[in-house]
């Protein structure tokens, strides 16, 4: 392979695209484990706060579920960023091979990124934190535990809780990145120069060897 196909086409625009999609990555990946982590001890401490025999329940699978795969959705983009940029001064010829793959790689973390803040998003808009209380297998009503909310100076709907925002909104910035990247790859792939034969010259003395050659072969061919 020729010292040119190792050169890395559009090379300032891939590293500066992959730079930016792993910083929001990291973005997205932290702050949900920050809202899985706060949610629990939120959680934790409300339930401290009721007295017994009082038994509370806190249903947040809507949120839960879709942020876990946020979050990894976030770090998996973090990581792949990562190792394509690693890739770019370490095995550069490895680097170009691959650049397509690269970028259906980030087309699949964008498209699987994107089917999560959809429901996230909706959840977060309009949904709330289903909670319950029971004495004695006894459910209290729900104005009692939304009373008791906010005494306790908590909310379960989510649009209020901080740190669900920032999930709801700094992962489609993430989203933005991940989809230039994976667009500045593809182009950089369609600008591979592929390695090439060299022409045959016809050199004098080939010329030579081929005249002969066809002398040689003349008087078998009329014998």
């Amino acid at each position: 392979m020729s010292s040119n196909a190792t050169v890395v086409p559009l090379r300032g625009a891939v590293l500066g695209s992959l730079s930016m999609a792993w910083a929001w990555g990291v973005i997205a990946g932290s702050v949900g484990l920050n809202a899985l982590i706060k949610s629990n001890q939120q959680k934790s401490r409300f339930r401290k706060l009721v007295p017994p025999p009082t038994k509370l329940s806190i249903n947040t699978h809507d949120v839960f579920n879709s942020g876990v795969v946020l979050t990894t959705v976030g770090a998996l983009i973090a990581v792949f960023c990562s190792i394509f940029v690693l890739m770019l001064f370490t095995t550069r010829r490895l680097a170009v091979r691959s650049l397509r793959i690269q970028a259906l790689i980030l087309a699949f973390c964008a498209t699987w990124l994107f089917a999560t803040l959809i429901p996230f998003t909706d959840f977060f808009a309009n949904r709330s934190a289903q909670i319950t209380a029971s004495i004695g297998g006894v459910q209290l009503p729900d104005s009692l535990v939304k009373a008791s909310e906010k005494a306790l100076g908590t909310t379960s709907v989510y649009k209020e809780i901080g740190y669900l925002r920032l999930v709801a909104i700094l992962p489609w910035i993430t989203l933005l990145f991940t989809v230039i990247a994976a667009a500045v790859l593809f182009a950089a792939s369609g600008r591979v120069s592929t390695p090439r034969a060299a022409p045959i010259e016809n050199t004098p003395g080939a010329v030579d060897e081929k005249v002969e050659s066809d002398e040689k072969t003349l008087p078998a061919a009329t014998a």
